[in-house]
């Protein structure tokens, strides 16, 4: 449908920073190349944080996953699974997959489940009989033959190792955004996630003569969609529905030049 309708696709282009001239956004391309565009709309998403674990990287895909769904469970279904992360996605994420696997293995680097994860997922986790909670623990190694077999995790404490047998290991551990290339006139939240809607018409970069449409970034015409706006529900279908929500926005946008 893109080509049809005369868009010009540049696969696999980098784009290495965002600037502004009077009227337009400005991209700068791999290669000193620039693009003048009327709108912008951002969806870079996020980029997982891989566990510190010596293999890990091979494993991915191949029993190493930075998502727990319902695909996931069915694969692993009667598997004792392993899921590393305190906060309230890997609360969510571990209860989930109880209800699927034999065991969930929860592994987490400080000793208070609480810190940073709500009281009510914390309780439940502890209720749950197939879910133990390792504390103070962090996956060391992974180890198997085209497909992850068996992990070792070490305790930070006592220095205990123990080596575990797995099919699977889930990791929620956190996610950056792909936001390091954009310039302070499009402002970001604490944790470099884009900030959009109408509360950044008090922005001193906002130069709209009305309130930031709901997708809308601190300068007008530039948008935002997906895991890499702050506030915004990482999930797949969530994306792909702000996306669609950001172009009749565009459209709006469009109507006013």
């Amino acid at each position: 449908q893109a080509n049809k309708f005369g868009a010009r696709l540049s696969v696999s282009t980098p784009v290495s920073s965002l600037m502004f001239d009077k009227t337009y956004p400005v991209l700068r391309l791999d290669g000193d190349e620039t693009v003048t565009t009327k709108c912008l709309l951002i969806a870079t998403g996020v980029e997982y944080r891989r566990l510190n674990a010596e293999r890990c990287e091979q494993f991915e895909g191949r029993g190493v996953f930075y998502a727990a769904t319902h695909n996931e469970a069915q694969i692993y279904k009667g598997a004792q699974v392993v899921l590393v992360g305190g906060g309230n996605s890997a609360g969510q994420a571990a209860v989930f997959l109880s209800q699927h696997a034999s065991r969930v293995l929860l592994v987490i680097r400080g000793d208070d489940l609480y810190k940073h994860m709500s009281s009510y997922l914390a309780k439940r986790i502890e209720q749950t009989p197939n879910i133990e909670l390792l504390r103070n623990s962090t996956v060391q190694r992974m180890n198997g033959d085209g497909h992850l077999n068996s992990i070792e995790i070490v305790n930070s404490k006592t220095g205990e190792k123990r080596t575990v047998e797995t099919p699977a290991v889930f990791s929620f551990i956190g996610a950056v955004p792909r936001t390091d290339w954009l310039p302070p006139e499009i402002e970001r939240d604490g944790k470099g996630f884009i900030r959009t809607g109408p509360s950044l018409a008090q922005s001193p970069h906002w130069t709209g003569k009305r309130q930031p449409f709901l997708l809308e970034t601190s300068r007008a015409g530039v948008f935002a969609a997906g895991d890499v706006r702050s506030d915004s529900v990482k999930r797949v279908a969530s994306a792909v529905g702000e996306g669609a929500m950001a172009i009749q926005f565009v459209h709006e946008y469009l109507k006013e030049m």
